[in-house]
């Protein structure tokens, strides 16, 4: 199995934050996010990738014992695009999971893992309609990122003919996009982040 998780860098991490967060801050809490991330997902036997071209993440990903994919690509859409297309094997599982779902765990990394074995497509919906996880064992032609990113994919994966499957889990939709989702987060800290 295949993962990428996907980060422009530290040092501009959720600006939307930026009024209620100092830079120092947002940087922690992006670690804090891909680190539990990354712990998440050692159990289930995957590789797994930090898709950036930012050389500090590069090194932090050398730290967590994880792999680095960069390309020459600019924007997200197409450096996904790009690591899926080097990465992806006939039928393999892949998956492209955001940094920013805090209450990922190890359980849901497995059973996620498991549903992505036997579903052609699946993604999760978070409030804005975007993409927060999306994966399985056919290669995806295009992918979105952002609000309603969650309705083009669909699109995409019908031109395929075949459908996608959606996985109705706080745990793996639930993203920090928002001052109110991190608010909501800081009252309702895992026990990661404790």
């Amino acid at each position: 199995m295949i993962i990428g998780i996907p980060l422009k860098n530290f040092r501009e991490a959720y600006t939307r934050l930026k009024y209620i967060l100092t830079e120092e801050g947002r940087s922690n809490l992006t670690k804090s996010l891909l680190v539990n991330m990354v712990n998440s997902f050692k159990v289930t036997d995957s590789d797994i990738y930090l898709i950036t071209k930012d050389t500090e993440a590069i090194e932090f990903a050398k730290s967590l014992n994880i792999l680095s994919y960069s390309s020459d690509v600019t924007g997200l859409n197409g450096e996904v695009q790009s690591f899926v297309d080097s990465t992806y094997h006939t039928n393999s599982p892949w998956c492209i999971v955001h940094s920013d779902l805090p209450y990922i765990n190890k359980f849901y990394a497995k059973q996620l893992v498991n549903d992505i074995k036997h579903h052609d497509f699946i993604a999760s919906r978070s409030e804005d309609n975007g993409t927060p996880i999306i994966g399985g064992v056919k290669k995806l032609n295009k992918f979105h990122y952002g609000i309603n990113s969650f309705t083009l994919h669909q699109k995409e994966v019908a031109k395929r003919d075949s459908e996608l499957s959606i996985i109705f889990s706080r745990e793996l939709s639930f993203e920090i996009d928002t001052e109110d989702n991190y608010l909501s987060f800081k009252q309702q800290l895992p026990n990661w982040f404790k």
